[in-house]
């Protein structure tokens, strides 16, 4: 494996960036139209796919954030297939395009020729698409989530954080919350899904320094500390009910232990899936291998299903 290949997959399919297509997905992708909106003196895009099926009412609406590196929108389609399941299920999907394939996440710091982008209002953007695909009567405001996984599963923190009033829950995959939101405080209590591995070599799950090729970029808190920082936000109680999954495929290297949080009605919620033994990977997506480098996938769960069935259960109190 050369340095090159190396580095591609760390700044790019590694972190749901720069993904190439695979050849044993033939499946036929759903249709994504592209959009543009004016924000911030920049024209900033999106992809979005409506069930065929679907009515003319508006719908539940799910965001899906690619990692640091940027992605196309097929090409995430490809690897995570929430527009297929969509297509199933009845919701719409977006994925938005950050600036040069990077999210303002709080960090300071990106891949983006060392510059950091922290004068991308990203947080506007997100508001600006809310507003027209529900003024436009396809998205339910009660109804609508966002999802990411690194770079974007650290956004989709700060949107549950700055946005949280017009959600009706997040889920983070492979990602914790950047410390600078430490001593923040959501202003509205959100069900979050958080998705990590334990053995991750880039997103440190016992917090520190984000690290890629001995590079820092920026700091994170804990897997636990950032569960804490929304079961905390929640009301919620301190001990979780933990459940241990059957090991499916034991070739993977990988268990799965459930700890969730929950209110008695069951509509505040905070889950974490522990990925005992797991890298910095998407449970069950279709991307590059490259154990040596970022640590064992984890295919004892599909994350794109998972993340579905923790939404359904919520709408925006």
């Amino acid at each position: 494996m050369t340095f090159r290949f190396i580095l591609w997959l760390s700044l790019c399919g590694l972190v749901s960036g720069c993904l190439t297509a695979h050849p044993a997905q033939s499946q036929a992708l759903p249709g994504l139209t592209r959009h543009t909106l004016s924000h911030g003196g920049r024209t900033r895009t999106y992809h979005l796919h409506r069930p065929s099926h679907l009515a003319t009412t508006p719908a539940p609406t799910v965001f899906v954030l690619h990692g640091g590196g940027g992605a196309g929108a097929e090409e995430l389609e490809r690897r995570l297939g929430f527009a297929r399941l969509g297509e199933q299920k009845g919701f719409i999907t977006v994925y938005p395009a950050g600036v040069d394939g990077q999210w303002n996440d709080g960090r300071g710091k990106t891949f983006r020729r060392a510059r950091g982008n922290t004068d991308v209002d990203d947080v506007g953007f997100f508001r600006a698409m809310i507003d027209h695909l529900v003024k436009t009567g396809q998205a339910d405001p009660q109804r609508i989530y966002v999802t990411g996984f690194s770079n974007g599963g650290m956004m989709t923190y700060r949107l549950g954080i700055e946005l949280g009033d017009r959600l009706a829950a997040i889920a983070a995959g492979i990602a914790n919350l950047p410390t600078r939101w430490r001593d923040t405080t959501p202003p509205h209590p959100l069900p979050v899904l958080i998705m990590n591995g334990t053995d991750d070599p880039m997103m440190p799950w016992n917090g520190g320094e984000v690290r890629v090729l001995g590079k820092g970029y920026g700091t994170v808190l804990s897997t636990q500390e950032t569960a804490d920082f929304w079961r905390r936000a929640a009301g919620l109680p301190e001990e979780p009910a933990v459940e241990r999954l059957p090991d499916r495929i034991p070739d993977d290297n990988c268990r799965v232990e459930v700890r969730r949080w929950a209110a008695r009605d069951a509509a505040r919620e905070v889950v974490l899936y522990a990925l005992l033994g797991g890298g910095h990977q998407i449970p069950g997506g279709q991307t590059p291998k490259a154990p040596r480098l970022v640590g064992n996938q984890c295919m004892e769960i599909q994350a794109t299903e998972v993340i579905w069935e923790f939404f359904a259960r919520h709408r925006r109190r």
